[in-house]
């Protein structure tokens, strides 16, 4: 929670993000760019299904938006309640 906290904003409860939606918030965070779904399996070491539904569950929390790609997204970035490092 202290790594990401001071990213999070003020009026998100954190209690919302499960384990892995968090990992992969660390992620898009730490690389710093979009990240695909792809590098989101290799990470969590998880099925492509599993990843889909974290994705679209941050997707909908706003956590992640789409970078590419309109019927099939390849990538996502932060979303506008995540904030960026300075």
């Amino acid at each position: 929670q202290q790594v990401i906290g001071r990213w999070l904003g003020d009026g998100l409860d954190q209690t919302t993000l499960s384990y892995a939606e968090k990992e992969v918030l660390r992620l898009a965070i730490r690389t710093g760019k979009a990240i695909s779904p792809i590098e989101v399996e290799k990470y969590l070491k998880l099925s492509d299904k599993t990843v889909k539904k974290l994705l679209t569950q941050l997707v909908n929390k706003k956590m992640l938006i789409p970078a590419s790609g309109i019927k099939r997204i390849r990538s996502y970035r932060l979303g506008d309640q995540v904030k960026h490092p300075i």
